[in-house]
């Protein structure tokens, strides 16, 4: 190996990673699988890591550890400081004593390069949304740091034998052993842990998490980099050669970028498929078409301001959405792009590049001292982090009214604590039960069993009712499944139709009520045979392929009464109660900011979909939530000081009995009570 030169094309396709890694979060149409440019990262990495440490054994004989963590240190660290000392002070200003306090746990986990662990740890479908954690993004930054510390002294043991053949060994072991962890262990099941070490395979039952954050299901990704190093040899003097592979390997980026999305099992064996292009380009990175493109002026730029770009870009992304609780548009999506750009270069201009290069004038800090000034910023950090973490998000910013404060109260989570559906089961008894005999039986997803809490209040326990519910996430009507890789979906959805359909046999006069996300479930169901997406997603050809199966569920369940519930309004914003327990520096008009317009919220045609088919079927009733939460063409995500949402579309326990308060004399008109009927019918 020569010494090292500079390869202008592998900066071009930094800047191709950071872009679509930025327009993906921003939410910019055609870029659903923008995360891959963190793969592309990971690849590069492997690929330079490597080849310095090669290069370096190759021309001295020797490597210094010592000096190459220092130069790692000063490529990362300044900026990575700077960037976690401004998002504390922003998230002081803005954030809710909740989202604070859990910032403090997100600012703790990434001083000591360990975030992938507090985002692994907390990942899950009650997950708090990213919207509400502007250091998710130092995950990736984790996973590499942790690469850094066992991939140097490994190699160099490795390129101490007289052959490759060690090494070659190792990295084919590497690839293959992460690679196959990171396909078994997708579904969160593994039937070797399970077998011979159950309480360690409890920690992995969320598979797509574990895949995602942890480093050891991510280092077939560094091997393919590190691969690389060699097998760059075979395109040299091959200009033919070099244009193909640099062709393919863009396409499979771009196909990746264009084609994947958060429903796509990843990494997993998907991740090949960027990775393998990502090496295919660096192989071929002095190409005369896409290489010189690659090493043009604009792209290098924006390859070299790359990481500053990235620390950057997500807390300004995650900061705009929590102060102006709105969805971003195209004039916002613009502004950002072009701030995190700016931002960016800034922050590599006046931070990044005076640490990182040696100038021949001026005071530089010797590795002790660089070493006790990461210390002591790491220490100043580690100290708010902690207080903010262990005292509840310093309550003392806000001045939250009582109510606000009654429904926080107890509730470490909002989203999670004060969901309709919290404290209940998916599958089971909601409220009686004693006689295996249903009055109501509740079938669908989390949009079914957030309805838990107010039958169990207002109608099961005054009432006496028995009332059962069998959900999963997804549609279990007939033949229907979900798409999704992350669990055994064709197992579970007809397991779930099967378990309500035992119980409804039993029960001649129960009630039916079907209740789903059907926006969100229409975009990730599918049929069972073939197993395809449901024909039209969420479209008007989805929905009324949706009814279609709903009236096969109305012929199975016979005579009994089927209710069939829309879609909820929406709290228009992921997080409705924060608005109303944050920080007293800024005023924030709630009562504006947490209404909607009924004729803008997407669901409203779906909903009329429904309607129309229940309209045709007297056995069919449709309830539309619309009418409780709205009124005058306004829908409101509060009344009274109470909020209806636990986040963005799940109702709250308050949301839960103001829908069922709402529909209680419908409801037990359906179930022929008529005894305990208001007035008003």
């Amino acid at each position: 190996m020569h010494r090292l030169k500079y390869m202008a094309g592998v900066d071009g396709l930094r800047s191709i990673a950071v872009l679509s890694v930025v327009l993906f979060h921003l939410g910019v149409s055609g870029f659903s699988g923008g995360f891959v440019g963190v793969d592309v990262f990971f690849v590069i990495s492997g690929f330079l890591i490597t080849r310095l440490i090669a290069s370096e054994l190759e021309n001295s004989g020797k490597f210094s550890f010592s000096s190459f963590y220092f130069r790692r240190a000063k490529r990362l660290f300044p900026a990575l400081f700077v960037t976690l000392l401004v998002t504390l002070i922003a998230s002081f200003l803005l954030f809710s004593p909740q989202h604070f306090q859990r910032f403090g746990g997100e600012l703790l986990y990434a001083v000591f390069s360990i975030s992938n662990f507090f985002f692994w740890n907390e990942s899950g479908y009650f997950n708090t949304a990213s919207e509400f954690k502007p250091l998710l993004h130092t995950w990736s930054l984790s996973v590499e740091e942790q690469f850094y510390l066992i991939w140097p002294a490994a190699l160099v043991l490795l390129l101490k034998f007289r052959t490759k053949t060690p090494l070659f060994l190792c990295l084919l072991v590497a690839f293959s052993v992460s690679l196959l962890a990171s396909v078994v262990m997708a579904d969160g099941y593994s039937r070797l842990l399970s077998e011979f070490m159950p309480r360690f395979a409890s920690l992995f039952t969320d598979g797509p998490g574990t895949i995602f954050f942890l480093t050891p299901f991510r280092l077939f990704e560094f091997a393919i980099g590190a691969t690389a190093v060699w097998a760059i040899g075979a395109f040299e003097k091959r200009s033919l050669l070099k244009e193909i592979a640099s062709a393919t390997g863009v396409t499979l980026i771009a196909f990746s970028i264009v084609q994947f999305s958060e429903t796509t099992l990843f990494p997993s064996y998907n991740a090949l498929i960027p990775c393998i292009g990502t090496a295919l380009v660096i192989c071929s990175h002095d190409s005369k078409y896409v290489g010189g493109l690659l090493s043009s002026r604009i792209p290098v730029f924006v390859g070299l301001i790359s990481y500053s770009v990235y620390l950057v870009h997500w807390p300004l992304i995650v900061f705009y959405k929590y102060y102006t609780m709105t969805k971003l548009g195209l004039l916002e999506q613009s502004a950002l792009f072009a701030a995190s750009i700016i931002l960016g270069y800034a922050l590599y201009r006046y931070v990044e590049t005076p640490f990182r290069v040696k100038k021949e004038s001026g005071v530089t800090l010797s590795k002790p001292a660089f070493g006790l000034v990461c210390a002591m910023l790491s220490f100043g950090l580690v100290l708010p982090a902690a207080t903010i973490w262990a005292s509840e998000g310093w309550k003392w910013r806000t001045d939250m009214a009582p109510e606000i404060a009654a429904q926080l109260e107890n509730s470490k989570q909002f989203h999670v604590d004060q969901y309709g559906g919290s404290g209940y089961q998916y599958v089971g008894w909601i409220s009686g039960g004693t006689t295996g005999v249903a009055d109501m039986v509740l079938i669908g997803d989390s949009h079914a069993l957030q309805y838990a809490s107010g039958l169990d209040a207002l109608i099961g326990k005054p009432l006496g009712k028995n009332i059962y519910i069998s959900a999963s996430s997804c549609i279990p009507l007939p033949g229907m499944t979900r798409v999704t890789s992350d669990l055994d979906w064709d197992t579970v959805c007809p397991g779930v139709l099967d378990t309500a359909m035992k119980v409804i046999n039993n029960s001649p006069n129960a009630v039916v009520f079907l209740a789903q996300a059907w926006e969100g479930q229409l975009l990730v169901s599918g049929t069972l045979n073939p197993k395809t997406p449901t024909p039209g997603g969420n479209t008007v050809e989805g929905y009324k392929y949706i009814t279609g199966k709903i009236e096969e569920f109305r012929k199975l369940i016979g005579s009994r009464q089927l209710v069939v519930v829309g879609n909820v309004p929406g709290a228009g914003v992921v997080d409705a109660i924060s608005c109303f327990s944050r920080p007293s520096f800024i005023n924030y008009d709630c009562a504006t900011r947490l209404s909607q317009k009924e004729s803008t919220i997407s669901t409203v045609p779906g909903n009329m979909i429904l309607k129309n088919y229940a309209e045709e079927h007297k056995e069919v009733t449709y309830i539309s939530p619309y009418e409780a939460f709205c009124a005058d063409g306004l829908c409101k995500s509060f009344s009274g000081g109470e909020v209806f949402y636990s986040d963005g579309h799940h109702l709250s326990k308050s949301g839960s009995k103001h829908f069922v308060d709402h529909f209680k004399d419908k409801l037990l008109n359906l179930m022929g009570d008529s005894n305990h009927m208001t007035a008003s019918m």
